[in-house]
């Protein structure tokens, strides 16, 4: 019995390795081991601070820009067509939020996503952009805990005063969740991470940029 056990165990075992590197990436299989990868090193926009956004009550002291504004049009979020494969809600589930966020302050005249509106008063669009993303499955965080990694994503924002042209901020933002913590509430915090990530981003835009 003992030779005909010790094959099957390590059978079992391939299995499931296998089934958790095909489902790290949460959507294509051929992205998995990429994205696994990129978790540990994550590449960072040249001459461009990054900052970490943990939570609300946590933001990094910023700068405001000088004056202010009436209005905010922030556009929809782009990424590479290997994101949007992978995570095709991310994008405007994030944009979502960003915009909740913003018009509960009730600080603006304005705040919209359509960049084709006319906007009254001093304005400034946001751009934003996904460099780098990872949302761990519900299958490989149920097999494999908080030993897959933290589910995590990296935006480029940059705010263009839209009567003059001139980008007056630039920064990459970056938020992760706890793995060990996503592993005890069942991969919520994974799946939830992009509209996470667009709250504290709202946040961020009402720091950065004041009401006038």
């Amino acid at each position: 019995m003992k030779q005909l056990s010790n094959p099957f165990i390590l059978f079992v075992n391939i299995c499931i390795i296998s089934l958790l590197c095909s489902c790290v990436s949460g959507g294509g299989q051929s992205s998995a081991i990429t994205q696994e990868e990129k978790s540990v090193e994550r590449e960072t926009v040249a001459g461009v601070e990054r900052i970490e956004l943990g939570s609300i009550d946590e933001m990094p002291k910023v700068e405001p820009v000088a004056g202010g504004y009436k209005a905010l049009v922030v556009e929809s979020i782009a990424s590479s067509q290997q994101v949007e494969t992978d995570y095709p809600k991310a994008a405007a589930d994030c944009k979502t939020s960003i915009l909740k966020q913003l018009s509960e302050k009730e600080n603006y005249l304005s705040v919209t996503g359509d960049k084709v509106k006319k906007q009254t008063g001093k304005s400034v669009k946001i751009s934003l952009e996904i460099l780098d993303m990872r949302i761990t499955s519900s299958t490989a965080r149920m097999f494999g805990g908080a030993f897959v990694g933290s589910s995590f994503m990296d935006v480029l924002i940059k705010f263009t005063d839209s009567k003059s042209g001139e980008v007056i901020h630039e920064k990459e933002l970056s938020t992760s969740n706890n793995a060990w913590a996503a592993s005890y509430s069942g991969g919520s915090s994974d799946q939830s991470l992009p509209s996470d990530f667009g709250m504290l981003i709202g946040e961020y835009i009402y720091a950065v940029v004041p009401a006038k």
